[in-house]
């Protein structure tokens, strides 16, 4: 059956018209200010997301285009089956597999890096809907991550960053997160005392 579409309504564009966005993130916020406003929240920006095939390579360039210093490694249904970080990227877990299993860098793949759904740990949009950014730094240095992903009905909601917390807070967290990554090889040498 054929349908026949008529054009809409239409006029031209008015002087001074603005762009919808979500909002900015404030400045500077404090430990006591609402943990939303720190949150990544993906019911108004859309998630950074990976296969688990793909290269560590590609998975650096896509960190860097998106913006994202996290992504969300997704199977050929959209389900989450795990995460990776920019740090996981530049630390020692290539440099591991690499050794063990005689591959090349290029043949790595976020398969046999990332952080597997058993070691993430996620907080409930109820909990976090009215907690204080404190709160969500308390949280993230008791399980000593970087990220922690907001879940609502059995979805990904949105995510805490260190990083994008200690640039709303204005100094790093990561000290209370007690997570770091190396910025370079001899940081990992040093770090695991090799």
């Amino acid at each position: 059956m054929r349908e026949d579409y008529s054009p809409r309504v239409h006029v031209a564009l008015a002087s001074g018209t603005r762009v919808e966005h979500p909002p900015d993130l404030p400045e500077l916020v404090h430990m006591h200010d609402p943990a939303k406003t720190v949150l990544i929240d993906f019911t108004s920006c859309r998630p950074a997301t990976i296969a688990p095939d793909a290269s560590i390579d590609s998975a650096m360039n896509k960190i860097k285009v998106s913006g994202s210093r996290l992504l969300l490694v997704t199977d050929d249904n959209a389900a989450v089956i795990g995460m990776i970080s920019a740090c996981d990227i530049m630390g020692d877990a290539p440099l591991r597999v690499s050794e063990s299993s005689g591959i090349s860098h290029k043949e790595i793949t976020l398969e046999m890096i990332m952080m597997r759904l058993k070691d993430i740990k996620v907080i409930e949009w109820s909990s976090a809907e009215n907690s204080k950014v404190g709160h969500i730094v308390a949280t993230m240095h008791h399980l000593e991550c970087c990220s922690l992903p907001v879940v609502e009905e059995g979805k990904i909601r949105g995510l805490f960053c260190s990083n994008v917390i200690s640039h709303c807070l204005g100094y790093d967290i990561s000290e209370m997160t007690m997570h770091t990554c190396a910025n370079s090889l001899a940081e990992i040498v040093h770090m695991h005392n090799i």
